[in-house]
């Protein structure tokens, strides 16, 4: 059976994760707890508000995934830890933590843990990577079409389109070596309905990542499969 027939729409983003490391025989995917803040896109913010800076340091600050809290499934099993943290993320007082310097007011973001999973696993043939982008293309009735062009103009045959709540995220469902992901990567950088400042960050962490639990309320879930 093809992967992309055990896809369906409305299927769960961390169902996906299950389903690619039964069909691929994954002997090691990462996932990893971080602090998710729903505030605006510095673009939408600069809209709002045409004062609003984002320093140097701040454009090119960047966390690397290994500072943060990992989980690792081995075994199928395993998977039952993972879905129950995504059950128990908590929320954060915003008044304890640091917000994004171009936002202005007294309005705080929503601040909570999310969960993200890691592109680069470890399959009996070596390491590979799914192929993950965070697109820059607005939800709405043809944005699923658009989203795929983009990963079918990039070599992905095999996907997964994800409603992520104000936008997509893509997923492509047959496995990249490392070699072959960075060239992905650097192509994706070509394009304009790409989040180009998150691959950027990826490719400097030599591995992507993209979210899986709610944010503003809504699961990540497929609209679109092809």
């Amino acid at each position: 059976m093809r992967i992309a027939d055990r896809v369906q729409v409305g299927t769960k983003a961390i169902d996906i994760t299950q389903i690619l490391f039964e069909h691929y025989d994954i002997l090691l995917m990462e996932f990893i707890i971080y602090q998710c803040e729903e505030r605006p896109h510095f673009a939408e913010a600069k809209a709002k508000n045409p004062k609003a800076q984002r320093s140097i340091a701040k454009a090119l600050q960047h966390t690397p995934d290994f500072t943060e809290p990992t989980m690792f499934v081995q075994k199928l099993e395993d998977f039952a830890e993972v879905r129950k943290k995504l059950a128990g993320l908590r929320e954060i007082d915003s008044d304890n933590v640091e917000i994004a310097s171009y936002l202005e007011g007294k309005e705080r973001p929503r601040v909570h843990e999310a969960m993200k999973v890691v592109s680069r696993v470890k399959t009996r043939n070596g390491l590979y990577h799914i192929p993950l982008l965070d697109l820059d293309i607005p939800v709405d009735e043809n944005g699923a079409a658009s989203a795929q062009e983009v990963f079918t103009n990039l070599g992905v045959k095999s996907g997964a389109i994800i409603n992520s709540g104000l936008s997509y995220h893509g997923w492509g469902l047959e496995l990249l070596t490392d070699d072959d992901w960075r060239k992905f990567m650097a192509r994706a950088l070509l394009l304009d309905r790409i989040d180009r400042r998150w691959v950027g960050h990826r490719l400097i962490d030599g591995q992507a990542n993209i979210r899986v639990s709610e944010k503003r309320g809504l699961t990540p879930e497929v609209v679109f499969v092809f």
